[in-house]
């Protein structure tokens, strides 16, 4: 079947001729079209009528400059120079220099500057009304030979991270240049080349490590654990404490290169024993001792300073003289020790890993006091907000006395427990018969003092619950 299908008939369009169009454009004048033009540009910069030449100019002049150069090689950097003293006042010049100017720096050089507005840069960055602009440093440390290096000083000029430093820039310069995602590699290489760290410092690199990915963190930390001094660490509490926090525990521990964990162990004991020192001679100090008192505390710190590199973490409990005469002035764990009617002492608790360490520093008894680390034990002795001499008694652990020769004693003591002193340390000779005899009888009287004091704590205790 065939279908057929008839169109129907339209009219014919009459022409249209644009008379009315055609005379309007006859009787305009005639125009002559400016192209953009370099030699024009540098005629205007020379006559001082810089701020006439439109923004279409200077985009074609900085893109054809490097073609004119090598038509005027003489005249090169001259007039390089010539534009960037005009950018000084002109912060859109500044933005359209810059910008091509980073990217140069970063391996574009093709058609994005030309090499006689890169060398006379330094005409622009040394006016003293541009030279403190971030973008002007910026473009500095990317010339320099170690640009991440400089990025990272300029980031804790600033106390910045990466983050909030490509904040400040993104408007200015290209942000998405490797030099901004790479430099972080370089925040502790730069930070152990400041020799003394002020606190503002030590905020800022924490700030930076924060941010990091983990495996660039743990890159970071290793290298600050194995390059930065102790002398360094023992002054900042606060980087030593978000180091313990992140690393000392759980998996990142093992992440850690072996010279960088046993770093640790030393930073962390360093802070804690430093603490530990700074309470004795706060005592001594500001406290009325009697000479024999004195002198044991001397002995004590000078005793505990051989095991400084293994002190985890350190608790101080003071009763209320005492605090109220130097707490304020120790950084670390400090807290009120509770009046139970025991004689007046300071108590430090120190964590040895498996082994907790508590040390009386006064009164009858005066002994160390050895406890596992257990649960039970942790929360007693580092989560109990409030402490007393009985309640520590009461728990009781193994004991140590404070008695003649007590230093040498301990040494094996602690060693038989697996805690060992620092590499190096010197041990004192054998006692003599004599000695050991005159140690035996007042060995004997301080244990019957720690029996009268262990039943006077399970008393107050029972009568307590």
């Amino acid at each position: 079947m065939n279908l057929q299908f008839s169109f129907p008939s339209l009219p014919e369009t009459p022409p249209c001729i644009p008379n009315q169009l055609i005379q309007l454009a006859s009787n305009l004048p005639e125009e002559t079209i400016s192209m953009p033009n370099v030699d024009l540009v540098l005629a205007a910069i020379e006559q001082g009528k810089a701020d006439k030449i439109s923004h279409l100019d200077w985009v074609y002049c900085i893109h054809a400059k490097a073609q004119w150069d090598q038509q005027n090689i003489g005249q090169c950097r001259k007039t390089s120079a010539e534009i960037w003293k005009v950018a000084i006042s002109s912060s859109w010049l500044q933005h359209q220099l810059l910008w091509r100017l980073a990217l140069y720096h970063s391996g574009q050089k093709e058609q994005i500057l030309a090499q006689s507005l890169s060398e006379s840069f330094d005409i622009f960055a040394n006016s003293k009304l541009v030279s403190n602009l971030l973008s002007v440093q910026i473009i500095l440390a990317l010339r320099n030979q170690q640009p991440s290096r400089q990025l990272a000083k300029i980031s804790c000029n600033h106390s910045v991270n990466q983050t909030k430093l490509v904040n400040l820039i993104r408007k200015d310069l290209p942000i998405w240049i490797p030099l901004f995602s790479n430099f972080v590699e370089e925040i502790s290489p730069y930070f152990t080349t400041i020799n003394s760290p002020s606190q503002q410092e030590i905020r800022w690199l924490l700030s930076c490590l924060d941010e990091m990915s983990d495996i660039q963190q743990i890159k970071a930390v290793d290298y600050l654990l194995s390059n930065v001094s102790n002398t360094i660490t023992s002054n900042h509490y606060l980087l030593v404490d978000w180091l313990r926090t992140k690393y000392r525990q759980g998996e990142n521990w093992y992440k850690l290169s072996d010279p960088a964990r046993q770093r640790l162990r030393e930073w962390i004991g360093g802070i804690n024993y430093g603490d530990f020192q700074k309470l004795v001679s706060l005592i001594l100090s500001r406290l009325p001792l009697q000479d024999f008192e004195a002198n044991r505390l001397r002995s004590r710190s000078k005793f505990w300073a051989n095991y400084s590199n293994n002190f985890e973490r350190l608790r101080i409990l003071l009763p209320k003289t005492s605090q109220l005469a130097i707490s304020y002035q120790i950084q670390g764990d400090v807290d009120l020790l509770e009046d139970d009617g025991s004689d007046s002492t300071e108590v430090c608790i120190f964590d040895f890993g498996e082994w907790f360490v508590v040390e009386f520093f006064r009164g009858k008894g005066s002994e160390i006091r050895l406890f596992p680390n257990n649960p039970k034990n942790q929360q007693i002795l580092f989560g109990e907000s409030t402490l007393s001499v009985k309640q520590i008694r009461f728990l009781g652990g193994e004991k140590h006395d404070h008695v003649y020769l007590w230093q040498v004693f301990s040494h094996t003591w602690l060693a038989n427990h697996g805690i060992l002193p620092n590499p190096n340390t010197q041990y004192s000779g054998n006692p003599t018969a004599s000695q050991l005899q005159e140690r035996e009888h007042k060995l004997e009287l301080w244990r019957r003092e720690i029996e009268y004091l262990e039943r006077d704590a399970r008393l107050y205790m029972n009568k307590q619950h």
